[in-house]
C-alpha cells in the first residue's frame, strides 16, 4: 500500500483486475497481456504506452487494469502518467499529484518522492506539477534518458498518454517505447478517425502492436475477445 496514504479507492478508474482477479472482464485484460507478449518475435515489449482516438473511450482503465495484471503475474511493474494535460492516473490510487514526472525531470526530487508503491510489483509515476508545454517536455533528451533508466528496474512500463485527435504528446511518446496500443471505443470512434491515428503513429515511427476494442455491447458477441491485432 502506500505510505501514509488511506486505502486507494480503486472504483474511481476501476482497476477490476485488482478488485474481482478471477473475474471475466480481469480475464480479458490477462488475454490482452499475452497477446502483447506475442506480438513480437524479435524483441521483448518492455515499454508500453496507450492512446485513444478522442476522450472517454477507456484509454486509462485500460492502462491500469494492463499494469496490474502484469504486477499480478510477478513482473515488476511501473505504470506512467503522460497525460500531462489531464492527468487522471493519480485518481485511481487516490493519492497527491503534487510530485511526480515533471517534478523528477525538472526539480530532480530524488525517485522515491516520485514514485509510489501501490504493491509488491506495482509502482506508480503520476504526471506532477502541470507546465506550460507537454509537448516539448515530452520531446526532450531528459524523458528518452529516464526511460531507459526505469527499464533498469522495472520489467514492463506502461504510458498512459493523451488521446490523438486533441494533441500530437502520444505521438511523440510512442517514438520512446517499445510498442504502442490503441484504445478504440466501440460505436463511439469513426472508423476514418481511427484510420487517421492509425496513419499519424505509423508516420511518426510507432510500433503499433495492436488495439483494444472497448464499450463492447453483450449483443456484440463476436468482439468479446477484446483484443485485435491491426495488419
Amino acid at each position: 500500500m502506500f505510505a501514509n496514504q488511506t486505502k486507494p479507492d480503486q472504483s474511481t478508474y476501476n482497476i477490476v483486475s485488482s478488485r474481482e482477479p478471477h473475474g471475466v472482464v480481469a480475464e480479458q485484460y490477462r488475454k490482452l497481456r499475452t497477446n502483447i507478449e506475442y506480438s513480437s518475435f524479435n524483441k521483448e515489449i518492455r515499454t508500453i504506452c496507450l492512446t485513444s482516438a478522442k476522450a472517454a473511450e477507456g484509454k486509462t482503465v485500460t492502462a491500469l487494469n494492463l499494469a496490474t495484471v502484469y504486477a499480478q503475474s510477478g513482473k515488476k511493474t511501473l505504470i506512467i502518467d503522460m497525460d500531462l494535460r489531464r492527468s487522471k492516473i493519480h485518481r485511481a490510487f487516490d493519492i497527491p499529484n503534487k510530485v511526480g514526472l515533471s517534478n523528477l525531470v525538472i526539480d530532480e526530487v530524488d525517485r522515491s518522492e516520485a514514485i509510489l508503491v501501490a504493491d509488491e510489483n506495482l509502482h506508480v509515476l503520476p504526471a506532477g506539477k502541470k507546465m506550460p508545454y507537454p509537448a516539448e517536455f515530452l520531446m526532450s533528451d531528459k524523458i528518452k534518458a529516464l526511460i531507459e533508466s526505469l527499464k533498469e528496474t522495472y520489467e514492463r512500463i506502461i504510458i498512459d498518454t493523451p488521446p490523438m485527435t486533441a494533441v500530437t504528446d502520444a505521438s511523440i511518446v510512442s517514438r520512446l517505447v517499445d510498442g504502442t496500443v490503441v484504445v478504440i471505443g466501440s460505436r463511439r470512434t469513426e472508423t476514418a478517425a481511427a484510420e487517421d491515428i492509425i496513419q499519424s503513429l505509423n508516420e511518426n515511427g510507432a510500433n503499433i502492436i495492436g488495439g483494444v476494442l472497448t464499450r463492447v455491447s453483450k449483443k456484440d458477441h463476436r468482439y468479446l475477445d477484446y483484443y485485435y491485432e491491426y495488419k
